[in-house]
């Protein structure tokens, strides 16, 4: 018997059945959504808190503004308890530090707390504030997928001895998810002039970026250059009852001699003390204008010849006219000179 062949239908049916075991995968692909972002364990509320979220009653507070809307703001034990979390920190608009550097400033100054600069070295650090009235704990880290997130906690201890008990056991865990973020992000070395440096430069952002220290001061971004300790062909006294008139304008020569394409915007002078009448060292500071960049620099005598404590700080100018550049030059170098007398003042206070 010859072999009948498959009706067209029955063809048709066949194909179309095949291209559904084809195209069913990819369907059920175009379908599938992204997997929701992993919430770390620092800003998992449910876990941390052991209750279950509400709505916090009070708004977001004024100094947090600066970072953007938070993804998440959740509350609980009669609004005794509060965590707002930013997934991801907005990159500020004209500044020259770095995210994390900015929204480490704004954390540490809105919860008052008194923290070390930011270091371009840490993948993380958090800071806590504690009163009798309230708790407060910041955190910043990087995600494995390099952005920069940020978490702050709020605890306000219950009256109640068996409350404030409880409460307590959750917040350790919430001190403990920190303590993961500070692993591996170690304090540098309390070097003297680095000590004093961080007092004058309270308040302001700022960041270690290696051995350069960069900061905000008047909307002016600076930089701090250290030389270590050295000499100088001229002897400079550490007593401000040997300074002389002489030593100054031998300085400023050799100053200028140095330097001999500089502008000098302040020449070599001895600083008065942070108070006056006060019997402290002597202290020298200079300024002037190199180029496209205002520099000013402090020498500190040490006592018995021990060397001279040199900083310098640097302050680069964007394009403009000569005018322009021109009084751009002068502001930076009011600056500048205000720095380094604070940082100077600051030396005082800390190794005088």
């Amino acid at each position: 018997m010859t072999p009948t062949r498959p009706s067209r239908r029955y063809r048709l049916l066949a194909t179309a059945c095949a291209l559904c075991v084809i195209l069913t995968p990819q369907a059920h692909a175009a379908k599938r959504k992204p997997a929701a972002p992993t919430t770390p364990a620092i800003a998992d509320f449910r876990e941390l808190s052991g209750s279950y979220p509400g709505t916090c009653e009070q708004p977001v507070a004024p100094a947090l503004s600066g970072l953007g809307e938070p993804t998440t703001r959740q509350c609980a034990w009669s609004q005794r308890v509060e965590m707002v979390y930013w997934r991801s920190i907005p990159t500020p608009t004209a500044t020259c530090l770095p995210p994390a550097a900015i929204a480490w400033h704004r954390l540490t100054q809105a919860i008052h707390a008194d923290a070390p600069p930011w270091n371009n070295a840490w993948s993380g650090r958090t800071v806590t504030t504690n009163t009798p009235e309230s708790h407060q704990l910041a955190a910043i880290w990087r995600g494995d997928d390099g952005q920069w997130s940020a978490a702050l906690w709020r605890w306000q201890p219950s009256e109640k001895p068996d409350t404030r008990t409880w409460q307590t056991g959750h917040w350790d865990d919430v001190k403990q998810a920190a303590h993961a973020i500070d692993a591996g992000s170690p304090l540098p070395a309390a070097a003297p002039l680095f000590v004093a440096w961080r007092d004058a430069s309270a308040g302001k952002p700022r960041v270690l970026d290696g051995d350069t220290w960069r900061w905000v001061s008047d909307k002016t971004c600076l930089r701090l250059e250290t030389s270590g300790i050295s000499q100088t062909r001229i002897h400079l006294p550490y007593s401000r009852d040997d300074a002389r008139l002489e030593q100054r304008s031998g300085m400023q020569v050799l100053l200028a001699r140095r330097f001999p394409n500089a502008e000098w915007l302040q020449p070599f002078t001895l600083l008065e003390p942070g108070r006056p009448g006060d019997r402290t060292g002597a202290k020298f500071i200079a300024v002037w204008r190199e180029g496209a960049s205002v520099k000013g620099q402090l020498w500190i005598p040490l006592r018995d010849d021990a060397g001279i404590v040199r900083a310098r700080i640097v302050s680069d100018l964007a394009p403009a006219s000569a005018e322009r550049q021109k009084e751009l030059a002068k502001q930076r170098a009011d600056v500048i000179g205000h720095e380094l007398t604070s940082l100077a003042h600051a030396w005082e206070v800390r190794h005088e």
